[in-house]
């Protein structure tokens, strides 16, 4: 996992004040790596899923981008785990991994429980997704009472289509929710044999069925579920609450590649497309439909570029999470800077600033007080 201090890192903090650094208002500003004596600092990074999935593998794509080695750092991938955000977190808490991706759900169900973890950053700060139904479905109104198949009825995925049938002026108990588990594939195949009338989809997913044409008995009914939604911070990179207080320099290095990634992603189709077809070459897609797939993650505000910590929105979420669960507050969990350590991420944006992305659609750190777009 993380190594250990050497002799020469502690010579090198020792002579921080005259080492190469970067200078940020005055203040002297090293990555982990530059007080190693340039040595690469090794993250175990696990990630959300086994499979390559460019959406899902930040971790991975960062690598393929040359980003680790840019910020000073080196990329050991953690065990390729089953079972989702939950796994993920027990891997964390069993110290299996430095760093993992997760869903916020399951993150929260970790610290209610008395876990000692903490959020790093935000990595989708609306989490959007596609609404499919069957092709006898006109608009999502015609399909009010029939099931929809989301990944469980406790995770984000719900959450989510929950919130963006409220934004679209429908009751939350509109729908039967239905837990379809799995990635799209299964969820795709529920509505295509009328198991469930409608589906939520990633779009790298609903391109993948449009492309092997798994898709002559559905269509798409809300192509963005994020310009119904208020922030929804869903995919989460989490980690050990003493692994960040211990190695935090090294934590800000790795928040700052991250955020790096996300606005090289925001801002290019190639930044995102050539490091997805290194690392899902056998995926089916080909160049043009991958940068059809990046122009709608794009349009849904699902890059990070601000760190997607937004204090607002994860009110909201826990307000959910604890209607759902018929649970309260406790000493764990009972606001949301419970959730996050935000040091790395303050140390990253007092370097990096605050940018703006998607028209309509802001990574907004609200808690932040430097400089950029939030200070003003």
């Amino acid at each position: 996992m993380f190594g250990r201090p050497t002799v020469l890192y502690r010579v090198a903090a020792c002579l921080l004040a005259t080492a190469t650094a970067v200078f940020i208002g005055g203040t002297a500003v090293a990555t982990a790596a530059q007080q190693a004596g340039s040595a690469l600092i090794t993250i175990k990074a696990t990630e959300l899923e086994p499979s390559p999935n460019p959406s899902l593998a930040f971790n991975s794509m960062a690598q393929a981008m040359g980003l680790f080695a840019k910020h000073g750092l080196a990329l050991e991938l953690g065990p390729k785990l089953g079972g989702g955000g939950p796994a993920r977190v027990q891997a964390i808490v069993t110290d299996t991994t430095d760093v993992a991706t997760s869903d916020i759900i399951s993150v929260l169900g970790g610290i209610y429980s008395g876990a000692k973890i903490k959020i790093l950053l935000v990595m989708t700060p609306y989490g959007d997704e596609e609404v499919w139904g069957r092709n006898q479905y006109k608009t999502l109104k015609d399909a009010v009472g029939q099931p929809w198949a989301v990944a469980s009825l406790g995770g984000a995925q719900r959450f989510n289509a929950q919130m963006t049938v409220e934004g679209m002026g429908f009751k939350s108990d509109a729908f039967q929710w239905v837990a379809i588990s799995g990635a799209d594939g299964p969820r795709l195949e529920a509505i295509d044999t009328g198991r469930t009338q409608l589906a939520s989809l990633s779009h790298l997913g609903a391109a993948l069925a449009e492309a092997k044409g798994f898709t002559k008995q559905v269509h798409i009914l809300v192509a963005h579920t994020a310009k119904h939604t208020p922030p929804v911070p869903r995919l989460v990179v989490v980690a050990k609450a003493d692994w960040i207080k211990s190695h935090e320099a090294a934590a800000a290095d790795y928040v700052e590649m991250m955020l790096d990634a996300g606005r090289q992603w925001e801002n290019s189709a190639k930044s995102w497309v050539d490091p997805a077809q290194k690392i899902y070459a056998n995926s089916g897609l080909n160049g043009q439909q991958l940068r059809a797939a990046w122009q709608q993650f794009r349009d849904g505000g699902y890059f990070t570029i601000n760190g997607g910590v937004n204090f607002a929105a994860t009110q909201k979420i826990m307000d959910l999470f604890f209607t759902l669960r018929n649970e309260s507050p406790n000493q764990y969990l009972a606001k949301p800077a419970d959730v996050y350590d935000t040091g790395p991420l303050q140390i990253a944006l007092d370097k990096m600033g605050v940018v703006k992305g998607t028209p309509g659609l802001p990574d907004n750190p609200d808690w932040y007080k430097g400089k950029g777009l939030a200070a003003q």
